[in-house]
């Protein structure tokens, strides 16, 4: 068991010796950590008031009406279930023989919809990374566009479920649509940190060509 602790110990230590996966392990925790912070304020906090102010339900209400605009083209071509909308708020229904129409179930996109937390959360992780500031702006952007154009696909694919079967929408909103945001977020953090780690590399490459080629003329 000893032997087993002091082994273990050895390669943290080994692992942490390397610069670049110091880095890595910084980054990481940085991620986690400020994820977590992040959370717990947005949730148990009145965050939106004291970031947009007075323009807090603008804001969300653009946001959210985005969504609903770019999910209900979406929403056509994939259910054959009849629905109509009113405001950002999708109602699905059945023809009675009569030609009346019952409502079956209604969908509405709410604020929480919207994608401004997931772009908040976006935000103040790229203002904690690593990098120069205008190439995190305009990766910021691009990360913006990426999350509104993956709400627009996830209520996209919820709302269609919806209209089939209500029953799985809580399971797979909470389990499945959610947790795809965050391994987006993830997964567009992890490649500006592998741009930065390759542009390192590239720019140790060249330090040491240059050093080499400085030896070379001194010799």
């Amino acid at each position: 068991m000893h032997f087993a602790v002091k082994k273990t110990i050895d390669e943290i230590k080994s692992l942490c010796s390397v610069e670049s996966n110091r880095r890595l392990i910084k980054d990481t925790l940085l991620f986690f950590v400020s994820t977590v912070i992040f959370h717990f304020l947005y949730w148990n906090t009145d965050m939106n008031a004291w970031i947009f102010g007075p323009f807090t339900n603008g804001i969300f209400d653009f946001f959210t009406d985005l969504a609903f605009k770019g999910s209900k083209p979406l929403c056509a071509l994939l259910t054959d279930k009849p629905f109509y909308c009113e405001q950002t708020s999708f109602y699905f229904y059945s023809v009675l023989p009569d030609g009346t129409r019952e409502i079956d179930s209604i969908m509405h996109i709410i604020h929480d919809c919207s994608g401004v937390k997931q772009l908040l959360q976006w935000g103040l992780i790229m203002i904690l990374c690593r990098g120069k500031w205008l190439g995190k702006l305009l990766w910021f952007l691009c990360g913006c566009v990426v999350i509104i154009l993956c709400n627009i696909l996830r209520i996209t694919l919820l709302t269609t479920m919806f209209s089939y079967d209500p029953s799985w929408f809580t399971p797979t909103h909470d389990w499945v649509a959610r947790p795809m945001m965050y391994i987006i977020i993830f997964a567009m953090w992890y490649y500006w940190l592998h741009l930065l780690n390759k542009k390192a590399e590239q720019n140790g490459e060249k330090e040491q060509c240059e050093r080499t080629s400085a030896e070379q003329s001194l010799s």
